[in-house]
């Protein structure tokens, strides 16, 4: 968010655990200091006249206490609190009528296994249909879900609060970023197609552009379904700025809402080259109460995701980035993560083209030359 803050004019303070994070390469003065501490993040807060965030895993509590104080906390720490528990948050879905994966909230892996050995009706034929586990908290990446598919695997998963859901028979995955601001006026972007790699359960690529472009994966009424389903969380949770939701299209043509981020997310990336106004500006306008920007989209696009190779840990190396760069309307973001490790998110490359299959296929070249490895 640093470049719509320095061009709107806006002072702003940075908080990171990470000494070398990425924003602390581009603003050197970023403060260190732990985002789940309580009196850390009160004590960065309170020199602040508006405070957001990025990711879910921030101290819920200290940004209430901060708002209790008087400060601007967008969004508001009971949306962060309600989101940041994965069986809450379905439990919202429920509560506003709209389809989700029927689910089960357990305490832990006991109770986990208990129900596994003697599952009622909604389960009743694991393992011959796979479950997906989730870990209720802190699950980010991939991290914190499972495919089970034997009682020796649920064996395996750690012993927390968690919930089963059914596996859905996913034909697409997809997502719509939604921006609200203060007075409660809500504004999409068009649903973007995500595909994701089977190990690392990571987003590898992205794919945006018109109704017609993407209409062949996902015909015209569902992409309206699926941002009047947006708005919805958004309205009711009240959101202030960038909240991203992620749906399942699953074999019969059914949308199911899958989780929400309260924050830019990796599958709006792209709208930096792609936008009239990209999801960080719309974040930035929304919490300091200016009118939000135009959701359209200048060009379709292709946003890769540059990930650690398998096996690679240490100082990285970007082999194959000159051949990219080489690449006509390609857009290369590197974070500045000096280490690399597997599937670790490294920085991400949009591709613009007036034609999605072109943009694709440009996106195929990146992924075959561009490889993050170390020394």
């Amino acid at each position: 968010m640093l470049d719509p803050l320095h061009r709107l004019g806006i002072h702003a303070r940075f908080m990171d655990p990470d000494p070398n994070a990425p924003v602390a390469v581009r603003f050197p003065s970023t403060e260190v200091g732990s985002l789940t501490d309580e009196e850390t993040v009160r004590a960065f807060g309170r020199v602040c006249d508006v405070l957001t965030y990025e990711l879910e895993a921030v101290h819920a509590g200290a940004l209430a206490g901060l708002a209790e104080e008087g400060k601007e906390v967008w969004h508001r720490p009971e949306t962060l609190e309600l989101l940041q528990n994965k069986i809450t948050q379905k439990a919202y879905y429920d509560r506003l009528g709209l389809p989700t994966a029927p689910y089960r909230p357990l305490e832990g892996k006991d109770d986990l296994l208990k129900f596994l050995r003697g599952p009622d009706e909604i389960f009743a034929d694991f393992p011959q249909k796979p479950l997906v586990w989730k870990a209720a908290q802190g699950g980010y990446d991939g991290k914190g879900v499972r495919i089970l598919e034997s009682l020796d695997q649920a064996n395996e998963v750690d012993d927390t609060s968690c919930l089963i859901e059914e596996k859905i028979d996913i034909a697409l995955e997809l997502a719509v970023l939604t921006v609200r601001d203060r007075s409660g006026n809500v504004r999409c972007y068009s649903p973007c197609l995500m595909q994701f790699d089977p190990q690392a359960n990571l987003v590898n690529r992205v794919m945006a552009g018109s109704v017609e472009a993407i209409e062949s994966w996902l015909p015209s009424p569902l992409q309206k379904m699926a941002q009047e389903m947006a708005a919805a969380v958004a309205e009711g949770l009240g959101t202030v700025g960038v909240l991203a939701v992620e749906f399942l299209l699953d074999t019969r043509g059914r949308l199911w809402v899958n989780e929400s981020a309260p924050r830019p997310h990796n599958s709006g990336h792209y709208t930096i080259e792609a936008a009239c106004c990209s999801q960080f500006e719309q974040h930035i306008r929304a919490v300091m109460g200016l009118p939000l920007g135009d959701t359209s989209l200048r060009s379709s696009a292709v946003m890769v995701n540059l990930v650690g190779s398998p096996g690679s840990v240490g100082p990285a190396v970007y082999q194959g980035l000159e051949k990219v760069l080489s690449l006509p309307g390609v857009f290369v973001h590197l974070y500045g993560k000096a280490q690399t490790r597997p599937y670790r998110k490294m920085g991400h490359v949009t591709i613009v083209h007036p034609d999605l299959q072109k943009a694709m296929v440009l996106a195929d070249q990146v992924e075959e030359h561009l490889r993050i490895v170390t020394e």
